[in-house]
């Protein structure tokens, strides 16, 4: 019975695996290709497709943490400010 129910749940895992390359492989019109080994210069083409759009993705995501990062350091200054000011009023 537990047998049976794996073997499903492997065959839906499998089903909805994700091919991440076929997006590239659509732009460089070698979807119908997907299949089939690429030569040489084709993969080189869809290897640098990826490494180019993961840098774009990996340059995106620092300008958001940098963007967080300088937002909280001015949170921080801020409430250093504020708490130096009481301090200067107590004594």
């Amino acid at each position: 019975m537990k047998q049976g129910k794996k073997k499903e749940d492997d065959q839906a895992e499998e089903e909805t695996k994700k091919d991440y390359l076929l997006p590239i492989l659509k732009k460089l019109s070698l979807e119908d290709k997907a299949d089939m080994e690429l030569d040489e210069e084709a993969a080189i083409h869809v290897k640098n497709e990826a490494l180019k759009n993961l840098k774009e993705r990996l340059l995106t995501r620092a300008e958001i943490i940098q963007k967080r990062l300088v937002e909280e350091q001015k949170k921080l200054e801020t409430a250093f400010a504020n708490l130096k000011r009481k301090g200067e009023a107590m004594t």
